[in-house]
């Protein structure tokens, strides 16, 4: 990233179906632990829809401050909440505001990927209840008024997906650039290249930055006919195969990640440990005829973020993958990596996490900067599932990162990708 001022990653944070803290996260990967089973609202429903990698042992009233923000938050909004106050802990850019008064606070900035919340079903189950209880009442007419006139006034401030940015940017009084952007899949890794842009601009000085999803909502499950399901396995843990000879489909998952950026001028007075720099970045758009993933478009990200960083495939020591399990969208990663990073070490998270929609890109950023931080190479859990000819180096052991570059891609079934390469 030649232009502007130089950006580095000071501190990260994430809530996981593997673990709720970036160390339970690294280890679990590392450990090749899987977060998917049988979802709690199942209730003895079998088949795709009722399996996922759910967050356990999450407490939201440890993070969110003040408490009676939780009313407007859904689970979203609250995961969201806790990465970022963890990346601001890890960071140590809290006790540093705390100490600088003075510091300007139009110079921090929030940008936030995100996607449609949706309300769990249960929320509306007392006005089904009643209507379905009254003479002459035809629900499918009268749902809406009934139910217009039992929701709590702010009712919809708990799943509008901007709210992420305004929770976050609220409480570290961060009145700088602020943004919401929701690009499905590429909603997390879009948002940390704009906040990249606005310290290589000038125009902030620290920006928080990350992602909240989920694919195991209730109401969710409706909207998900668009990619395939994977069939659960005998093991449920093992549901989740990407790239593997026999996948099928796709485990939901939910998550939220959170990055601090800084400008190294800035690190550098308040004497921050730099965990990782952002060496380069692009996004691409070739449309997917199938709606399933385009090669081009991923295999043109790279390229486009490679030369921005100045690097080489040589020099690459890992490329975190997006494959997910579906058929058709790993082939067109697979295409792209082969032709841009043969023979270079792959991990495939979801394999672990499922897909958790717009968080993935985000969690993912924040297994890089861990993988620079350890100089290591997660395993792939699915390893073993994998041809003999896979094109990329895989292992079902952690192994030394040997190079000093970790690339992360992200993309969508329509044809979105980015591309963004870490020191």
């Amino acid at each position: 990233m030649p232009q502007g001022r130089e950006v580095v990653i000071t501190g990260v944070g994430a809530v996981t179906p593997i673990g709720v803290g970036t160390d339970m996260f690294w280890n679990a990967l590392c450990q090749r632990h899987s977060g998917i089973g049988k979802l709690p609202h199942a209730n003895g429903v079998a088949g795709p829809a009722s399996i996922g990698a759910a967050i356990a042992d999450f407490d939201p009233k440890q993070y969110v401050r003040p408490r009676k923000a939780l009313k407007v938050m859904c689970r979203e909004l609250q995961t969201a909440f806790a990465a970022s106050q963890m990346a601001h802990t890890d960071s140590g850019f809290e006790d540093f505001l705390g100490q600088a008064e003075q510091f300007d606070r139009g110079r921090i900035g929030t940008v936030f990927g995100s996607e449609m919340f949706f309300g769990s079903p249960c929320e509306l189950a007392d006005t089904a209840k009643r209507m379905s209880q009254e003479p002459g009442v035809d629900p499918v007419v009268e749902f809406g008024t009934y139910v217009m006139k039992e929701l709590f006034p702010l009712w919809m401030l708990k799943y509008l997906p901007n709210m992420a940015a305004c929770h976050v940017g609220i409480a570290v009084q961060a009145f700088g650039p602020n943004n919401t952007l929701v690009l499905g899949d590429t909603s997390g890794p879009a948002a940390l290249i704009e906040s990249a842009s606005c310290i290589t601009r000038g125009i902030a000085d620290a920006m928080f930055t990350g992602a909240t999803g989920t694919r195991i909502n209730e109401s969710g499950f409706i909207y998900s006919g668009a990619v395939p399901l994977a069939t659960p396995a005998e093991k449920l843990a093992d549901s989740s195969r990407p790239f593997a000879a026999d996948r099928d489909g796709v485990v939901g998952g939910e998550g939220a990640a959170t990055l601090l950026l800084e400008s190294r001028e800035l690190a550098t007075r308040r004497g921050a440990k730099v965990l990782a720099t952002v060496a380069g970045s692009a996004v691409r758009f070739v449309p997917a005829t199938s709606q399933r993933g385009s090669q081009s478009s991923i295999e043109l990200a790279l390229r486009a973020a490679m030369a921005d960083a100045g690097c080489t495939a040589e020099q690459v020591g890992l490329v975190v993958s997006h494959a997910m399990g579906d058929p058709q969208q790993d082939d067109a990663e697979l295409g792209a990596l082969s032709a841009v990073l043969p023979g270079v070490p792959l991990c495939a998270p979801i394999a672990s996490t499922g897909h958790c929609g717009a968080a993935t890109g985000t969690m993912h950023l924040v297994l890089a900067t861990l993988a620079i931080q350890h100089q290591t190479v997660p395993p792939l859990r699915n390893a073993d599932q994998l041809n003999g000819d896979f094109p990329l180096s895989v292992s079902a052991s952690s192994r030394v990162l040997q190079q000093p570059y970790v690339a992360v891609v992200t993309h969508t079934a329509q044809g979105h990708a980015t591309a963004i390469v870490l020191k």
